[in-house]
């Protein structure tokens, strides 16, 4: 991977040459682990144009971080952080002071432990692992995906792509919506109707904001999505648990709840 002359910037304060801040610049972001083994500088030309000093300068800087086992020269290829550059030792942690800040005490509401959804490491491994989120490889039409996303980020629909929509939403994707994916579940709704979130987890956070609040309570299904239950306890909402059979929520089992968020 290319590390872009984007990220390098001078110091009009630093108190030494050019070729030394470089030098210096170069350094630190190995050390720091931002620019990782193997990866390659940009080019002297490219990086002396960006920083606005002599292509010399950067040169003879790269030289001395070759010397220095920082970098190392491919030839015609250019300059790459070596395998073998310095690392910076671990340090051990730092003793308090005595001093503490009580979070608890600022913090309204803290999650539950024990309703954190986690994902074993190998899950990718089981043959039924039943992790929500995650695409399934053998079903998941890549080649289409792959080609609306070149046609999103080409030159000709920049304009788009760069546009701020103020208040609302990209108004093809909801077009789009409106049109082909709404109507298929059986939903007819008008533009203004159609509002795009970030995922589930900001959709129902959103609801949850929207729709509760001054001790109004929720009925969720249990089991249900785990983020919506996180959400609602963050929230400081009484929540209520309605086992579901093989048809899903039964209504009539419902308590006395302000809101019922169900699974289609």
């Amino acid at each position: 991977m290319a590390i872009s002359e984007e990220t390098f910037f001078l110091n009009a304060r630093f108190e030494g040459t050019l070729q030394s801040q470089i030098q210096q610049v170069v350094a630190e972001g190995i050390l720091s682990g931002r620019f990782r083994p193997g990866e390659k500088l940009p080019s002297s030309r490219k990086l002396a144009k960006h920083l606005g000093v002599s292509r010399i300068t950067v040169t003879m800087a790269y030289t001395e971080l070759l010397a220095s086992d920082f970098l190392r020269s491919a030839g015609r290829s250019g300059y790459f952080v070596s395998e073998t550059a310095p690392i910076v030792p671990a340090l051990p942690a730092a003793e308090k002071n005595g001093e503490s800040f009580d979070w608890d005490a600022v913090l309204s509401a803290t999650a539950r432990p024990d309703l954190t959804h986690r994902r074993p490491a190998d899950w990718r491994d089981y043959r039924f692992p039943f992790i929500y989120g995650q695409a399934d490889a053998t079903l998941f039409d890549y080649k289409t995906w792959r080609l609306s996303a070149l046609q999103a980020l080409g030159a000709r629909e920049f304009a788009a792509l760069a546009d701020d929509q103020g208040n609302r939403d990209d108004p093809r994707l909801v077009e789009f919506i409106t049109r082909h994916i709404l109507p298929r579940r059986g939903i007819a709704a008008r533009p203004e109707e159609v509002l795009i979130t970030l995922g589930a987890q900001n959709g129902l956070w959103l609801a949850s904001q929207v729709v509760l609040g001054n001790g109004r309570s929720a009925a969720i299904e249990t089991p249900s999505y785990p983020a919506l239950r996180d959400i609602l306890v963050q929230n400081g909402c009484p929540v209520f648990e309605v086992p579901v059979d093989a048809d899903g929520l039964n209504p009539d089992d419902l308590p006395d709840a302000d809101v019922a968020f169900g699974t289609p």
